[in-house]
């Protein structure tokens, strides 16, 4: 650690661009604060929220990612775009055109705390953490975790070590030129409270009053309730035949829940309908569940396989959702990618008849539970990584 200090100090960066990256960057944080190790002091930092011109870039993201979930092409056209100056140019030159305000103030916060160790879950503040070290710190070490399952162009390759949670994103950042050496494998980085679940389904669907008799549909789109998540749900409702409870969780999307509120009484009378808003343990209603609809968010995903829910993934908003749903479905089997309205409602109608046939999907979730939650492999990397 720098001689300026009497402990190491971590900081670990929050950053908004979906619930995703927010969610790992706590979890990390989470574990080394459990490790109780004296030596360290850990520093918990929004920093774009400290910013007027910060906190705009961050709702553009927000927004961006909005935009994302209701148009496919918008993602695809984006990453299209980082070829034009090369895959590991174009976010230097948007950072020192666009951004170039933002990166002098998030540079002075940093230099204000001194940190030893830079954790990030963003490409952006990954990025803005090397050149804090080569502009100003260089004893400072920059350690990025990717919680999605590929590696795309904007990942930055001067990080001192970058952390990935699967084979494939493994050997994606060697195709993107990260070193062996730069390269960290751990499992799947989750909530610590996700991993604590030890009650079975009537446990929860005692504690959300859910019939505990009736196959249980949960339908999720993010935090934000978009991508077709409405229409989804109509198809659901006209053309499943038997019996079943449907759980809508409508996320920050209130005119989404509004609207599920309003006809929920007037539904067929197979249909049990029960709209949600935001849902802060939203994992404990995805456990009461029997299958999960839902778009291909990597955490969404894996917090349905921790949960030992199979998935049924209707909408990709990217090329990184379409290899996470690949990766869940195809590689893992946790689920089906079905990408149809048509398809999902055929699927339930399906288990509806057959349950057993998702019992294939349990077993390989309960393997990737059994793994463990890389948090804690990554709180103890910090504990023994030199900030010398």
């Amino acid at each position: 650690m720098s001689a300026q200090h009497n402990k190491k100090r971590v900081l670990v960066t929050f950053f908004e661009a979906g619930f995703g990256h927010i969610t790992t960057a706590a979890s990390i944080a989470d574990a080394i604060e459990e490790l109780n190790d004296p030596s360290i002091e850990l520093i918990r930092k929004y920093p774009f929220h400290d910013d007027p011109a910060l906190r705009k870039i961050e709702r553009s993201f927000v927004k961006d990612v909005k935009w994302a979930n209701t148009f496919p092409w918008h993602t695809h056209i984006q990453m299209a775009a980082t070829h034009i100056f090369g895959i590991h140019n174009s976010l230097p030159f948007v950072v020192s055109t666009v951004y170039a305000r933002a990166r002098k103030i998030y540079l002075k916060m940093l230099e204000d705390i001194r940190p030893d160790i830079i954790i990030d879950t963003h490409y952006l503040t990954s990025f803005l953490a090397t050149q804090y070290r080569d502009k100003i710190d260089p004893h400072v070490k920059v350690i990025t975790y990717n919680p999605d399952n590929i590696v795309h162009n904007w990942w930055n390759i001067r990080v001192d070590k970058f952390i990935v949670n699967c084979n494939l994103a493994f050997h994606d950042a060697l195709k993107h030129d990260f070193t062996r050496k730069q390269l960290v494998q751990v499992p799947f980085v989750t909530r610590k409270e996700l991993m604590a679940v030890t009650e079975d389904k009537a446990y929860y669907r005692e504690k959300y009053g859910l019939p505990q008799d009736r196959f249980t549909v949960m339908v999720a789109a993010g935090g934000y309730g978009k991508s077709g998540m409405e229409k989804v749900l109509d198809a659901l409702m006209k053309g499943v035949r038997k019996p079943f409870t449907l759980v809508a969780v409508c996320g920050t999307n209130k005119r989404l829940y509004d609207r599920m509120m309003k006809i929920k009484d007037k539904v067929a009378p197979q249909i049990d309908l029960r709209p949600y808003e935001f849902v802060d343990k939203v994992y404990e209603l995805n456990r009461a569940a029997n299958v999960l609809i839902t778009k291909g968010g990597p955490n969404a995903m894996l917090d349905s396989a921790l949960m030992e829910v199979p998935i049924g993934v209707f909408y990709c908003a990217s090329n990184i959702e379409e290899e996470a749903t690949h990766l869940f479905t195809t590689m893992l089997n946790c689920g089906r990618n079905l990408l149809h309205r048509r398809r999902v409602v055929q699927w339930v109608n399906d288990c509806l008849e057959d349950p057993s046939i998702l019992d294939i999907y349990i077993d390989s979730e309960r393997t990737i539970r059994r793994a463990g939650n890389g948090a804690k492999n990554i709180a103890e990397l910090i504990q023994t990584y030199s900030a010398n």
